[in-house]
């Protein structure tokens, strides 16, 4: 055919373009693909070549949204220029030159005409070969203004079907015993008191009540406002509940934060005011999500699934906000006829590293709808009254669909914070960054009245300046510490916190920076020296280590390096490196890295102004890593551009659910 020899030249142009580094080589082979089924297409309706090209130029776009953290493909003018963010689209245009709406003027100029390329492009998709609707079995999926590729298509809707079937349903665990409620009941206020608690309503008190009337529940939350305690309190009201006692899952998405979880529910559970019978029942050990799903060799499979699922009447999943479609697909996959579904998080952190947002998309409804009545009647019946302070919301409204209410009902906001007193700096600066308000973010930060939050401008002496002011003393402090021991217990003290991994102001930049200031050049041992923090990078079962985990090099009686690692027994124990999974220097980590950990003290390095990672969410999210002060490094403008810019992540699930 006379225009398979176009697609070569198009394929060539293209995989040029991959090895200057302009596109990624998965966005360029989906492109192949799609120029190669489309270009077969028996029905292709007008010029043959613009057509192919489109969807082509779909392909393209589609995986660079996935590869952005996007389930799908916005096909509006706002998804369109978030795929094309960060990508030379001269590239595009000079060799897709049929595509209406996108035309290179020439040399590296081109220009961008959305509206016409967002109708050009869902035009093709339409009379398409390679695309169809939801009902289809197409390999792309278009959905009103989203394309997909089908399997991530396919998660968005069994995730939405199963919590919908699940949110409002009596839990398994009450197996018809019209006596369970009672007993549930009594254990539930054995533990909340009204004696000078948190202000009413107590919203842990409802989260705990709820356990007893849906199988999906959702406790969000920010740091400090008592997560743990609340699921401490509500599997002992599952257990009092229950008639037998019922087996409950405990996890999390990483191995730190599970570890986390299981000492936190066990430092919760030593004061509740239950009886010993319900504590000694109630599990204290949490696993990784993928170690509770039997995670097999092969990427993507796993012991337990909608044909083997848990056995299990409950589980419960912490920092759900880090977790991504697939993994959210293949947890609800797995769940049990009549088992419950808890979740734990903050819907304002940021999201999974990997696709999807899903825990924001289930609590999007929470900003619209108010509980519905019945559910007002439950927490009265547990001695709350949440009428009040559902008016004080004002612009909610009363779900219009059996399931918007079911799901509605299903989420409980923790408002009360406990770590932070109110009017606290680091409080008042969390709560300006996630409701968007940058002049009173510079406020807080420049007042003298809220000594724990400072901002810092590079000024002359740029980024080594401020590590050598600011961390100096704390590193060199641990490189000299009296032992390996007293070292390690140092470590949370203070982080450096980045949003980028590489560049000037990325995690390996300044890692290097710091280390630079401190380690002698003959004390170093293939880059690792005394006192240098580290984090691991990958799971590893058989040596008890998990991503997230940190710990220190120390050298043995003999001079010889080793990682000192805190154990789950409060036992130092040393490794060999050679020993180790994969690991890198930590005296600075990702802000991704630091979710579900806490430091005395935080240094935040703002990204560039033109960083696509620059997000309210992000800054949000390392300002609460911190328990007494915060210190952000960047200028005043790019702070502003920051507090004002929401992270995007484009995503069905919100509109499946809601």
């Amino acid at each position: 055919m006379i225009y398979t020899r176009r697609l070569e030249a198009i394929m060539d142009g293209l995989n040029s373009a991959v090895a200057q580094g302009k596109l990624s080589r998965s966005a360029v082979e989906l492109a192949r693909f799609a120029g190669r089924m489309e270009e077969r297409c028996p029905a292709l309706q007008g010029p043959r070549d613009s057509q192919v090209e489109c969807i082509m130029l779909s392909a393209v776009l589609l995986s660079l949204s996935l590869e952005k953290g996007h389930t799908c493909l916005s096909l509006t003018e706002e998804g369109l220029e978030n795929a094309l963010y960060d990508t030379d689209a001269a590239v595009l245009a000079e060799h897709l030159e049929t595509v209406p709406g996108l035309a290179r003027v020439g040399g590296n100029q081109y220009s961008i005409h959305y509206d016409i390329l967002s109708k050009a492009l869902i035009d093709s998709l339409q009379n398409s070969c390679l695309a169809g609707g939801p009902e289809s079995n197409r390999p792309l999926i278009l959905s009103e203004d989203r394309l997909y590729i089908h399997r991530y298509w396919s998660y968005e809707v069994r995730i939405s079907e199963r919590l919908l079937k699940n949110a409002g349903k009596m839990p398994g665990f009450i197996n018809d015993d019209t006596r369970a409620i009672t007993r549930g009941r009594a254990v539930l206020n054995s533990i909340f008191k009204k004696d000078g608690g948190p202000p009413h309503p107590d919203w842990q008190k409802v989260a705990a009540a709820a356990s007893l009337d849906t199988r999906f529940l959702v406790i969000s939350g920010g740091p400090g406002t008592g997560k743990t305690r609340t699921v401490a309190a509500l599997m002992a009201v599952i257990t009092g509940a229950s008639h037998a006692t019922p087996k409950i899952a405990l996890s999390a998405p990483t191995g730190k934060a599970a570890t986390r979880l299981g000492e936190s529910v066990s430092a919760a559970l030593s004061v509740l005011d239950i009886p010993e019978e319900i504590k000694n029942a109630i599990p204290v050990e949490a696993m990784t999500i993928h170690r509770l799903l039997g995670a097999g060799r092969l990427a993507g499979t796993f012991r337990f699934n909608a044909a083997s699922p848990l056995p299990h009447d409950v589980i419960i999943v912490d920092e759900a906000s880090m977790v991504d479609l697939p993994m959210m697909m293949h947890l609800v996959d797995a769940l049990p006829e009549g088992a419950s579904l808890v979740l734990l998080g903050d819907r304002d952190q940021l999201a999974s590293v990997e696709a999807g947002s899903v825990l924001r998309d289930i609590c999007a409804g929470q900003d619209r709808y108010e509980f519905s009545e019945r559910f007002k009647v439950l927490a009265r019946e547990a001695g709350e009254d949440i009428t009040t302070a559902v008016k004080q919301d004002g612009a909610l409204t009363a779900p219009t669909a059996p399931s918007q209410s079911a799901l509605r009902d299903s989420i409980v906001t923790l408002t009360h914070n406990f770590r932070f007193r109110e009017g606290s700096g680091i409080d008042e600066l969390a709560r300006a960054v996630k409701t968007g308000e940058p002049g009173t973010v510079l406020n807080i930060l420049e007042s003298p009245d809220y000594p724990g939050v400072r901002l810092v401008s590079p000024g002359e002496k740029g980024i080594a300046g401020f590590l050598n002011n600011e961390v100096s003393d704390y590193a060199r402090d641990i490189c000299s510490a009296s032992s390996g021991s007293h070292a390690l217990k140092m470590l949370p003290d203070m982080k450096i916190l980045c949003g980028m991994r590489r560049g000037r102001l990325g995690v390996e930049a300044i890692n290097s920076l710091v280390s630079m200031n401190v380690a002698a050049p003959d004390d170093t041992f293939q880059g690792l020296f005394k006192g240098l923090p580290v984090i691991i990078k990958r799971n590893d079962y058989s040596m008890e280590l998990y991503n997230g985990d940190t710990g220190i090099c120390w050298p043995d009686e003999p001079g010889t390096i080793k990682v000192l690692f805190q154990g789950s027994d409060n036992q130092v124990r040393s490794l060999s490196p050679s020993r180790l999974p994969a690991f890198e220097p930590a005296w600075a980590i990702t802000v991704h890295s630091s979710q579900g950990s806490e430091f005395e003290k935080v240094l935040f390095i703002l990204p560039p102004e033109d960083s696509p990672l620059l997000g309210r969410e992000l800054l949000y999210t390392a300002i609460t890593r911190a328990r007494q002060e915060i210190v952000i490094f960047g200028t005043a403008a790019t702070l502003k551009k920051c507090v004002e810019r929401q992270t995007l992540r484009f995503s069905g699930l919100a509109r499946l659910l809601w």
